[in-house]
Parts: C-alpha cells; structure tokens; sequence
C-alpha cells in the first residue's frame, strides 16, 4: 500500500511492489521537485527536497540503545538529541519559541547529532556504523525541514492515515481483483481526502450516485484544488 499525503489531500495506491516502478506509478514521474518527508528507502531519492523522518531513525536508535556494548550509549544519544530536535520544532509549531529561537536551538542539536555519528561510524558495530556512515553522507536530509517552510521532521500524519487501510486490511482480508483494488484506492482516497476538508463522506458519495444516474457532472471535492 502506496500512500501520498498532505494536509489537505490524500492518494492511495495498491500495488504488488514496493519497488522503483511501483513508485513511478505512484507519482506519475522520474522525479519530484515538491517536498517530501519519508523513511530512508532508496526509491525516495527521486525527491530533490527530501527530508528523512526522524520518528523513523528514533526508533532505529532506540534499538541500538537497549543493546549492550558500545553502542548503548551512542544510540541513547542519538535518540534523545533526535526527540529533543522534533520537540524543539513542535514548540515552534504551536508558536512558543519564534523562528530563531528555533533554528539557534536546532543548531546546537545538529552539531551534537553530527559529533554522535561519527562516534557511532568509528566506535560503533558493523552495524551502527554503517547507518552512521549513510547518514553523515546524507546528513542535511536530517535538516530539510529547517529550510522549508511548512515541512515537518517526521512523517507521522501518513503512518497514521496508513493505518486506517491496514487495519481494514487485516478485516477484510484485502481485494485480489484489479476491480477490487481500483474501488478500494478510489473511495480510500475521496473518503480521507473529504476528511481532511471537512466535508461530508456520505453526502457527497450520495450526490456522486445522483450526478451518475441523472447524467450530469459530478461534484467536486474540493473547488480550491480543482478536483
């Protein structure tokens, strides 16, 4: 399950894959120039302004911190200066810090996350390192959000609309026809999007019904976005 979000938009897609191809078809093109907040899978590369979700390495370095060995520490350290940086950001979202504070506050985050992976590249395991290693090389994709108004550090508002069809999922036992699935992508789709507007689900599936049989054109999601 495929699933591209924003505040006021959602867009489902089933697919057999979670490939390359399988995320052109999502969105449509090779590349895409409009932020983008996601886990660290390859295929996101496509996006030019990425932001990696920091809920996501969180949980990553949360693991390693209940580990023994040397990579308790640098995972406890990474994980709390990554919860201090989303808590400093959510203080600015909900206007108690200005601007600055938040960007001098976040300044001093981004240096000790920087000083605790290379710890972790030269001090940790195989395995610590290498994700270590990954994000040095990638490292302002920590930071996107800071650059661009609006963004958010993690992608949590689509884990949980995600969740909604997964649990449906497991009930329903999912669809095997191409039918099935375009019913399922489309009225998921309408439905979460009607949602995030406001508006009423049922009432406009009923005045859908009633455009189709009476031939005429159907309503509008939203007359803002032209859909």
């Amino acid at each position: 399950m495929w699933l591209a979000i924003c505040q006021h938009a959602a867009v489902y897609r089933i697919d057999r894959n979670r490939s390359a191809a399988a995320f052109r078809r999502l969105i449509g093109q090779d590349t895409w120039t409009a932020p983008a907040v996601t886990d660290r899978y390859a295929v996101y590369n496509a996006f030019k302004n990425h932001q990696y979700c920091l809920a996501h390495l969180i949980r990553e370095f949360k693991a390693y911190g209940e580990r023994e060995g040397p990579d308790k520490a640098i995972g406890l350290a990474l994980e709390q200066e990554l919860l201090q940086s989303c808590r400093i950001h959510r203080e600015y979202r909900e206007g108690k810090i200005l601007l600055a504070q938040r960007n001098r506050r976040l300044g001093v985050r981004k240096q000790r996350v920087e000083y605790w992976l290379d710890d972790g590249l030269a001090n940790g395991t195989d395995a610590l390192a290498k994700i270590c290693g990954v994000l040095l090389e990638d490292f302002e994709k920590l930071w996107t959000f800071t650059r661009i108004s609006g963004m958010e550090p993690t992608n949590n508002m689509a884990e949980r609309d995600l969740r909604k069809l997964v649990i449906w999922r497991r009930k329903s036992y999912g669809t095997r026809s191409d039918r099935g699935k375009k019913f399922v992508e489309r009225v998921t789709t309408i439905a979460q999007t009607i949602r995030k507007q406001g508006g009423n689900v049922l009432r406009f599936v009923q005045q859908a019904i009633e455009c189709f049989y009476s031939r005429t054109l159907p309503p509008l999601i939203s007359e803002a976005m032209g859909f």
